[in-house]
């Protein structure tokens, strides 16, 4: 019969012991404390100033010439986006585009085209509230 490796029971060596080796191990290898959170890494910060806020929002391109610029990114067409798909949604597939035209109205607004955003969201979603409405009383 073979034997197990690992823990068996009656074994010397404990489970405290085992940490305590795995974790001087890490330490070693990676070269950073074993109680650190490692996910502090990938976790917004929040907070922050506002020039931090545009500075992770906008960031910076480098020019063929070696000169940085700011990097301007427009939304707008996805704004546009939907508030077309929003009127559209009051005469055709109040479901289907009305719901699509919220979503895409939220995104447009989280990328900083707050008033098209906005928009698109309420038309969308009177839309969308409308046809839940009178369907039932057509049927």
């Amino acid at each position: 019969m073979k034997r197990k490796l690992g823990r068996h029971p009656g074994s010397v060596r404990d489970d405290k012991s085992l940490r305590k080796f795995k974790n001087e191990q890490l330490r070693r290898e990676t070269g950073r404390k074993t109680r650190e959170e490692f996910a502090a890494e990938l976790a917004y910060r929040g907070g922050g100033s506002r020039e931090e806020r545009s500075r992770i929002m906008h960031p910076v391109a480098v020019t063929e010439n070696g000169t940085k610029e700011k990097a301007e990114t427009s939304y707008r067409w996805l704004g546009y986006t939907a508030l077309v798909l929003s009127i559209l949604a009051w005469f055709l597939y109040p479901a289907l585009l009305g719901s699509t035209s919220a979503l895409l109205g939220l995104f447009a607004y989280m990328l900083g085209e707050r008033s098209l955003g906005t928009w698109s969201i309420i038309i969308g979603l009177i839309a969308l509230a409308g046809y839940f409405i009178l369907v039932p009383l057509y049927a």
